[in-house]
């Protein structure tokens, strides 16, 4: 099976995408080059490996080559293949998009003049057209018209890809690291953390904008969700508030078991059951799109006064009903970013319990969090190796695209050999009606972070 490029971008990037003309049409040459890369048309929950992907012999204009490092796998990308974070495209594309690669080529007027043949790149893979009112209030992430690499266009699961310039950001001090470092791939493997560590500080940064919100008063934080989104957020509250008393829970005991296994991470991991007794927090962080921990769990376990941060969005479908608190949709809160106090909110059926909760929404990134998010990395990285804390959110690794064998990184499971890619089926949806065991091939929540290396 042959899948083109060319096909993709004359459809839909020169129409939609922002700096690109229609009439560049004509300056793209006969000649093709063919990658490896994991595909989907999304409307089948199962992905595709072609060994023949179609790119243009040169990228066009606006475009750079990048290879591919690194990448890994999100929760997104299994929610739009199952159909449960919206995706209306009907053509074949290139999953994945959380990534870093070195660039292999630039377009011959290639306008983002910081950019180099030899760079090492992360991904940006959300944006808007350059005319978008987000984007000149300099929040495009809370766009409705956000496109989405991976989806609207091509992703990182390739071997090599052709990607707008515009959302390649150049890893700075990255040359200084690898000079010093005496484990470039260890290096490769933290780096590619750079965007999900940029959305979990973002919202950070929105809670310290808020009036009342003074980290002062905060002694008790509790994570709802255990996965690698979780984790990430335990680390960076330890890392900026070393003080604060961090409590994780999480349905599913693996990612508690794993979440108890990473070294040097002082948190308080506990099941349901530990919730019986009257326990509050002054702070939630709701990192799991469980509907019941966004609606119920935090409600119910959240201080009077206390800061509930809506991390992640809950796993719905057009035609569920919208997750109304009080009022306030709290999946719009997220969204788009708002802060919200509910005031004396009946947390009882009969009035005798309320609550005065403030909602805070937080919602990808945006360029200066990818700054932050390499800083800090870095900051960690240059520790002894025994102390470095991100390193630990990679549980499992595959070696190429096409590999079967996923590596156990951790100790406390093994390593799975399958009949197929092994990202195939590692891009299945957790369903939380199943029975998993600790042995069973198919639970991702034997895994946090997937990586792998191109």
């Amino acid at each position: 099976m042959v899948v083109t490029l060319l096909q993709q971008q004359k459809s839909y990037e020169y129409e939609h995408l922002p700096k690109i003309k229609f009439s560049e049409e004509k300056s793209i040459s006969k000649q093709t080059t063919t990658t490896m890369a994991i595909i989907s048309n999304f409307q089948n929950s199962i992905p595709t490996l072609t060994q023949e992907f179609e790119l243009p012999s040169k990228p066009i204009s606006g475009y750079c080559r990048v290879k591919l490092i690194r990448s890994q796998i999100c929760n997104s990308d299994r929610r739009v293949l199952a159909g449960t974070k919206q995706s209306t495209i009907n053509q074949s594309t290139v999953l994945g998009h959380e990534g870093i690669g070195i660039i292999e080529e630039l377009s011959n007027n290639n306008k983002q003049n910081d950019l180099k043949i030899g760079d090492l790149v992360v991904l940006g893979p959300h944006f808007v057209e350059e005319n978008d009112i987000y984007l000149k209030r300099g929040l495009p992430n809370l766009s409705c018209q956000m496109k989405h690499m991976g989806i609207h266009i091509n992703g990182v699961f390739a071997n090599k890809m052709d990607f707008p310039e515009y959302t390649l950001n150049k890893i700075i001090g990255a040359n200084e690291i690898i000079q010093q470092t005496t484990n470039l791939n260890d290096y490769y493997d933290q780096m590619v953390l750079i965007e999900p560590l940029a959305c979990v500080q973002r919202g950070y940064k929105l809670l310290e904008k808020q009036n009342n919100f003074n980290i002062k008063t905060i002694k008790n934080v509790l994570i709802l969700g255990a996965g690698p989104m979780g984790i990430i957020h335990a680390i960076h509250i330890q890392k900026i508030y070393p003080n604060l008393h961090i409590t994780i829970t999480d349905i599913d005991p693996i990612r508690r078991k794993l979440a108890k296994h990473i070294r040097n991470l002082k948190i308080n991991v506990v099941d349901e059951d530990y919730f019986n007794n009257d326990i509050e927090y002054d702070l939630i962080i709701v990192a799991t799109s469980n509907r019941k921990a966004n609606t119920i769990d935090s409600i119910r376990l959240i201080k009077n006064n206390g800061f509930i941060l809506l991390f992640s969005g809950i796993d719905m479908k057009e035609t569920d009903s919208r997750p109304i608190i009080g009022g306030i949709d709290i999946e719009t809160i997220h969204r788009y970013e708002y802060s919200v106090q509910l005031i004396n909110y009946n947390i009882k059926p009969n009035g005798i319990k309320t609550k005065s909760i403030y909602f805070i929404g937080t919602s990808g990134y945006v360029k200066e969090d990818f700054h932050t998010s390499i800083q800090e990395l870095h900051d960690d990285f240059i520790l002894d190796t025994q102390f470095r804390l991100y390193k630990n959110v990679i549980t499992s690794m595959i070696n190429k695209l096409n590999g079967y064998i996923v590596h156990d990184l951790t100790g406390i499971f093994h390593d799975i050999t399958y009949n197929v890619p092994a990202i195939i089926p590692l891009l299945q949806l957790y369903n939380e009606d199943e029975t998993y065991t600790d042995n069973s091939h198919f639970n991702v929540h034997n895994h946090l972070k997937i990586l792998i290396r191109h």
